[in-house]
């Protein structure tokens, strides 16, 4: 997973080196951010910063058009369809995009909850400093903090699940089975699966 998100970091480093050269502005040029990613506030934050501009472009055209005749959870999952599809036929990756989508959703819809009950930024998003309004922040309020901390840990424990899908050998390049991806998956118990499904109920009882 290392050698994947390195290999990563790098093309979009080379990317954005080309567009500057090219005399298109810092702001136009940013196409990864790996501090978002390596130690990220929430799954959320991962999908925005890994490829920014393909985010910008999903989002835009995918997902906002979705939403109005699907709702958020049909958008999301026609979003990271359209995405797999992108990346191009291999179930692999497209068992780890889906997986990501519901894991995102969830993430999302209980952390926005939460801030609004508790008036509390622990929102997948964090608000900017200046304009945030929740009477409780990480800054006044240590439950805050745990708990913005244990969502990151969650995703952290997500990501290095998903991210055990990808190695180096040679198979990688044409991508694996059904079978050798499920068969991995079941090796782990599906643990991330099961917790993202408990984290879901959660959010559905409490809601």
């Amino acid at each position: 997973a290392l050698s994947f998100r390195s290999s990563h970091y790098f093309v979009s480093y080379v990317a954005s080196a080309l567009l500057i050269l090219a005399g298109f502005p810092l702001s136009l040029s940013t196409t990864v951010r790996p501090l978002y990613i390596e130690l990220p506030r929430s799954l959320v934050q991962v999908v925005i910063h890994w490829n920014i501009p393909m985010h910008y472009w999903l989002k835009t055209y995918i997902f906002r058009p979705s939403i109005k005749r699907l709702g958020k959870f049909g958008a999301v999952t026609v979003t990271y369809l359209i995405s797999a599809l992108l990346h191009g036929l291999n179930f692999q990756l497209a068992a780890v995009l889906l997986s990501l989508g519901f894991y995102t959703y969830v993430e999302f819809q209980l952390r926005a909850m939460l801030a609004d009950t508790f008036d509390a930024c622990v929102a997948s998003k964090q608000c900017t400093s200046h304009k945030c309004t929740h009477k409780y922040t990480s800054y006044n309020s240590l439950c805050v903090f745990i708990t913005n901390m244990a969502f990151s840990t969650l995703s952290m424990f997500h990501l290095a699940y998903l991210g055990l899908m990808f190695d180096t050998s040679d198979l990688q390049e044409t991508g694996y089975s059904y079978s050798h991806t499920i068969d991995k998956w079941a090796q782990l118990g599906f643990a991330s699966h099961w917790v993202a499904l408990t984290t879901y109920c959660i959010y559905f009882l409490i809601k």
